[in-house]
Formats: C-alpha cells, sequence, structure tokens
C-alpha cells in the first residue's frame, strides 16, 4: 500500500507467533484505547528495495518496476533439478558463489522467519542490516553473514549457469531470472514504524520465548549438599 513512508501501524496477531504483531485482536478495543492514550513506544523495522535488471535492458531505465519487502527476498531453483548458480557481490565486490538451494537476503524484522528456518541467526529488529542466508548450500563452510545496511547486494545468474533461477518478495511475485540477469537490493530508505506493545526489545523477546521456546529445557538437577 505504501511504496514511500509509511505511517505509523498497530498490529494485531492472527497467526501463531506474533514477532510483528504483539496486540491480540481479541482484546482490540483496549489495545487501540491504551495506543490512543499514549505514550507508546515505536519499532522502525527496515525494508528492503530490490530491482530486477535484465541483461537484454539497453540502459538503466529500462529497469523493472521495484519491490519493497518487509521480510526477505528469496531466490531459489524453483522446480529445476540442478542446484542454483549464483554470482553475489556486495558493493561490486566478489562475496562468493551460491550452489544450492537457493539464497534468502533478509531483514532483521525477516530474521525470524524463512532465514531462521534456513539456519540464519535471530537478530534484534531495530539492528540495521541486511542477512544473507543460503539455502541449503553444497558445502560444509557456507555460513550465514550478515551485512551493513549502507552496502547494495546484486546476485546474478552467469552465462554458464545450467539452468534460470526465481525470485520472490516476501512469497509472493516471483520472477524468472535468466542467465545473464541481476537481482539487486539495498536498504529503503522508508522503513516500517510498527506499534509496540511494551518496548521493542520486550516485545522481540517475548515472541522469541513464547512463540520459539527458544532455549526452553529443564533446570540442571542440583547434585551438591543439601
Amino acid at each position: 500500500m505504501f511504496k514511500g513512508p509509511v505511517p505509523p501501524i498497530v498490529p494485531f496477531s492472527l497467526g501463531s507467533l506474533g514477532f510483528m504483531t504483539p496486540f491480540h485482536s481479541e482484546h482490540f478495543k483496549d489495545c487501540l484505547d491504551s495506543v490512543l492514550r499514549g505514550p507508546i513506544s515505536i519499532t522502525l523495522r527496515h525494508r528492503l528495495l530490490c530491482r530486477v535488471v535484465r541483461d537484454a535492458a539497453k540502459n538503466e531505465y529500462e529497469t523493472e518496476e521495484p519491490f519493497l519487502v518487509l521480510n526477505e527476498v528469496t531466490i531459489d531453483r524453483g522446480i529445476s533439478s540442478y542446484l542454483t548458480n549464483l554470482e553475489c557481490y556486495c558493493d561490486n565486490s566478489f562475496v562468493t558463489c551460491v550452489q544450492g538451494d537457493g539464497l534468502i537476503l533478509s531483514t532483521t524484522s525477516g530474521s525470524t522467519a524463512y532465514s531462521l528456518a534456513a539456519g540464519g541467526s535471530m537478530v534484534h529488529p531495530q539492528v540495521p542490516g541486511i542477512l544473507f542466508t543460503p539455502i541449503c548450500p553444497h558445502s560444509l563452510s557456507f555460513r550465514p553473514l550478515i551485512l551493513p545496511e549502507h552496502v547494495t547486494v546484486r546476485i546474478m545468474v552467469p552465462f554458464n549457469s545450467r539452468s534460470p533461477a526465481w525470485a520472490s518478495f516476501d512469497g509472493k511475485d516471483r520472477k524468472l531470472l535468466a542467465a545473464g540477469d541481476a537481482l539487486l537490493c539495498s536498504m529503503a530508505p522508508w522503513p516500517v514504524p510498527t506499534a509496540c506493545q511494551v518496548d521493542s526489545t520486550n516485545d522481540f523477546l517475548r515472541s522469541i520465548h513464547d512463540g520459539l521456546h527458544w532455549n526452553l529445557r529443564k533446570t540442571q538437577s542440583f547434585d551438591g549438599p543439601r
């Protein structure tokens, strides 16, 4: 809805985890009254600005309509039986070649979504950065990265790739990336301000404890003198 600046949002949970939705819909009247009375804390959730650049484009003006994503952009192999072959650059410096099922470029708000399932780290939503998480890499040493907010990441399908790749933006709008095509990804200048139930840190920690049962185990028994 908002391709530029975004007004503050009061997010209500209708799912199961609630990482970005600390308010419960069954108590929406009380929640809205509390927000309107104030004061409230705000979490600025960063978004990624993504552009597909075709190899056939004659100049920079032939780039396609950009996408704004709140969670992640995913580049995967689709229905192909071949591994993806993706060349990755950070501000024109070569990072690595991804050979596996694909790659996730995630915001820190999206760190607890697909990136977490693929082995990426959980990151506080107000830490500015871009998560670089491989999907099932065919390598024992390929570890996820967290890149700074000011960089531009370029993912390119090389001409010697056995098959094309597919890009999806927050799980929607899948785009085919043929050999020579590239995806440019950078931090968008317009974050999404969301209201907190308590504050950003309290809401984040409560969501990973309640939603994921993070580090939940039986306490070690005491074996010393009683």
